[in-house]
Parts: C-alpha cells; structure tokens; sequence
C-alpha cells in the first residue's frame, strides 16, 4: 500500500482558516475519529464504555467485541490500545451518528488501521456507508495491500468518497471466515497528514526494586517535547501533571508518562513499577522458593527486604523455608541497612530413619557489624530443636551495630534442619543511622548533603579519623587527623550512599550521608 503523505492543499487550507473550522488538528480537517480507548478484557460492543468519540452510537451483531490483545502498531499515530475484532461473516460493527457536514470537499476520506492475515489483501473485508440506515453503499480500498510472507499485521488504509452528510452510518463486515481487526478510525476533510511520533520517555534510574527513596530523572529524546506523567499506575493524559524536576519515589509506585508535542503524534507509554524497601521498619524474612527443588539443589532467593549475601550449599524441597543440610557449608547471611534490636525465627529438624538419628545437630546463629568478625547469638542443639514441628526462639537482643546476621549449620550427623518466620525488629530509639548518641555531643549533620565533590563534619574535635563505608560495610575512604572546618574530598567516590563513621571523646558517632 502506498502510504500517503500529501499535505492539504494551500487553498483548501485558505478556506479552512477563513471559515474558522474549529476541528482543525494536525493541519488537517478532522471530522471524527476513534481509537477504541483500552479495554482491560474482551467487551462486547454493546457493553463497552471506552470509546473516545461519545457523540455516535456504537453497535454490533452482540457477538463483535472490543479487545486489547495484538495492539494496533507499525503506522503514525498506532494508539496500540484497544481493537474492534471481526472474525467471521455473522459479524458486523457499525457506527451510526457521524457527521461530515463541515467539510469543505463535496467528498471526505476515511482511513483506519487494519490488521490482517498473510493471505489476505483486504479485499474480503467489507466497509460501507449508508445515510439512511436502510440502504447501503459500498466503498472500495484505496490500495490493494500486500500478501505473503512479512505482510500479516497492521496496516493503514484508506477508503476514499465518502459523502458530506449530518448523520452518516459507517459499517465493517467481512466476506469470510478470516480474522480482521479495526483501530484508529479517523475521517478527514481531504487526505490525512502522516505525522512523525515523538519518542517514548525514558526513565533514569530505570524500575525496579530499591533500598532508599528515589530521585527518578524523565527524558524524551524527541526536542521541546513535554512529559506528562502518573504516579498511580493510571494512563496519563493531556490533564495529568507536566514533568518539570526530578521526581522524588520514596513508596511503592508504578510511573506512567508519556511525552506529545506540536504537530506530533503522542509518544508510547512508558511504565515502569518502583518498589522501595524501608529496611529502617520491622522486616519479615519468608522465602521465595516455589521454583526450587530438592533434586535440582537450587539455591534459595530471598525476598525483597533483604539482600543476598551467601545462601551457601543449600537446598529447597518447595516449601516457604530455608532447609539446610550439608554441615560446615549450609550458611544464610542476611544484610541489614540499619540498626535492629531484636532477632526471632522459628526453627524445625527432619530426621532420617529413627527418632534417635537427629543428634550431634549443632546450629549457630551469629550478628557482625562488617561481615568478618562474628560473635554468637545463640547456639542451638537437638534438645532445642523439635522434629515434629517447628519450636519459636527469641527475642534474642542484637548489637545497635549490627548490620549482618548468620545462620550456620555447623555439625550434624544426620537430618536437615529448616528456617521459617524470621522476624527482625528495628532500634526505636536511635538515630538515622541507628546509633545511639550521648545527650551531650552535639553529633552534627555532614554538609552538604547530597555532597558531590567534598563535605564538611563539625564535630568540634581535633585530630579525629573519620571513616567512608558503603552501605555493604566495606570501607571505601578514611581521613586522617581531621580538623574541624575541614573540607572532605569525594575524589573518586562513586554516587549513592554511605555510612560516615567518628571515634570521639563521647563515643562512636555515624551519619548517613549521600553522594550524588
């Protein structure tokens, strides 16, 4: 088919803009247009309430319906939403109440998206017009589309001659049992301008799931292009609000923008779904392992609220716990972004053979502030562990500094022994950081922050080593013999955030801080 890109004729749009005609879009006369809005399921015509043009009456044989599956693509302007289905010659879709009276030309055209099968030019589908609902008109396609290979999809048609009337019928068929779908309807006054699309916005950082709040950058590559955009997982519209600055996600959300500009056709959707972890709140540790499986020996994933460590030479049987088996080696290290308190999980063996076979079990749980030196949070032994179902333990109290916690099978002589209902509780009374602070050291904040290039931390102290650690507990910078009012060069230190860390006369002081 060839694709038609001829502009309005200069004196057609002379009387255009001498007559005032109000549906002047694109620099072109649109009479009526239509793109099957988005249905979330198969809706029969009769029952849908999507349309875009609520002024005509939409009906059908009771069987047609309105879909969103194989979107609309591949021609400027593709809404890629919702389509009108015609898939056997008992239906019809008819649209009745279009009019066409403002035309200027004696005659109008109208064009649509079509999707079609290899085989078919689209000449056993029927499009016809009446003005009276009795008798009918057919039209003919502009073009004769493609067949073979490459050529099922989505095309743009053109039905020319259709009359200047108030209240024109409009009626879609097919000769045969073949599959059709209609999309993006639109009648002009003359030929149809083919528009270039601005550019699907991008976002930056890009979804996914996070550990502290967001700022979420929107870019269009299309020039002097404007972004509009949602926070609530609905579709943005000409209404919505107009991106400007960085958007600040601090809570589960699903970003949804689009961009439009002048004499453009609006971009693609972009969505893209943010879940932010508050790892400073009580936080429960199931287990995603529905995929796993004992003959596989998968290791485990954990669940978003904790990142993954080590899960060691572990294995699942599909249950929602963590089951370990081989002594010395089956270790689960959980890694905390904050200070907790308090530590309680439920624990269970499974034995082989006879009950006096689950001995020699020896399971230790340990805490660590930087993942290398532990100390030990409880032990447990088979007169702790019951094999007929799990036994609660806790609430052991952990370290303010803690950011680290081990589950380690370290012997057993037989049977396995499995995890279940971890719960960690946050340090209520502390700080940002999870430090607590004497009443008297004034702790003041490192300025600024976001830093990029340097930072300076008052504390009012001479002489003081100050420490860099990542959120992973390893040390990315230290300072030495640092004096108050003195600048802290960033060089070198890659964006995100960090853990500040002082040694003073009123004790060990840490503060968050950023570094864009």
């Amino acid at each position: 088919m060839k694709q038609k890109i001829t502009c309005i004729k200069a004196g057609l749009l002379a009387i255009l803009l001498i007559t005032g005609a109000s549906s002047m879009a694109w620099g072109q006369n649109v009479l009526y247009e239509e793109n099957m809005g988005f249905p979330s399921a198969n809706t029969p015509v009769q029952y849908y309430k999507g349309w875009q043009d609520t002024l005509v009456i939409y009906t059908g044989d009771g069987t047609c319906d309105v879909r969103s599956s194989s979107a609309s693509t591949g021609y400027g302007g593709a809404s890629g939403g919702g389509n009108v289905m015609i898939n056997d010659t008992a239906k019809w879709f008819q649209i009745s109440g279009i009019n066409t009276s403002a035309a200027v030309n004696t005659t109008v055209k109208l064009y649509f998206g079509l999707r079609k099968t290899t085989s078919e030019n689209g000449s056993h589908l029927l499009v016809e017009f009446s003005t009276d609902s009795i008798i009918w008109v057919s039209l003919e396609m502009a073009d004769t589309l493609p067949t073979g290979t490459g050529t099922s999809g989505w095309h743009r048609v053109c039905f020319p001659n259709l009359p200047v009337h108030p209240h024109l019928h409009l009626r879609f068929s097919s000769a045969v049992n073949v599959d059709f779908r209609i999309d993006d309807i639109r009648i002009t006054d003359g030929d149809e301008i083919v528009l270039e699309t601005v550019a699907t916005p991008t976002c930056s950082p890009s979804a996914g799931t996070y550990y502290e709040p967001q700022n979420v950058i929107l870019e269009c590559s299309t020039p002097n292009s404007t972004i509009r955009y949602t926070l609530d997982g609905s579709t943005p519209t000409g209404l919505s609000p107009i991106y400007s600055e960085p958007l600040t996600i601090s809570s589960n959300c699903k970003l949804k923008a689009f961009a439009e500009s002048e004499n453009m056709y609006n971009s693609g959707i972009l969505s893209a779904q943010f879940t932010i972890i508050d790892t400073n709140s009580v936080v429960t540790l199931p287990f995603d392992i529905s995929e796993n499986s004992e003959l596989g020996k998968e290791e485990i994933k954990t669940m978003p609220g904790f990142r993954e460590v080590k899960l060691g030479a572990s294995y699942a049987d599909g249950s929602a716990k963590f089951e370990s088996k081989n002594a010395g080696q089956a270790t689960l290290t959980a890694h905390l972004d904050s200070a907790p308190e308090q530590l309680e999980f439920d624990i269970k063996g499974t034995k082989g053979g006879t009950p006096s076979s689950y001995s020699g079990i020896l399971f230790v749980v340990s805490e660590s502030a930087d993942g290398i030196q532990w100390s030990t949070v409880a032990t447990l032994d088979e007169t702790d562990i019951n094999t007929e179902s799990y036994t609660h333990q806790g609430s052991y109290t952990l370290s303010q500094e803690t950011r680290y916690i081990r589950w380690f099978l370290a012997t057993a002589s037989s049977g396995n022994t499995q995890l279940n209902n971890i719960v960690i509780s946050k340090r209520q009374q502390s700080d940002e950081s999870g430090i607590d602070e004497p009443g008297d050291n004034p702790s003041p904040d490192p300025y600024p922050n976001p830093a990029k290039t340097s930072f300076q931390w008052n504390i009012c102290e001479e002489g003081l080593t100050v420490q860099l650690y990542d959120m992973s507990g390893q040390l990315v910078n230290e300072w030495t013999d640092v004096q108050p009012n003195d600048q802290l060069s960033l060089n070198g230190v890659a964006s995100g955030c960090y853990l500040l860390k002082a040694a003073t006369r009123l004790g060990r002081i840490t503060k968050k801080i950023i570094v864009k």
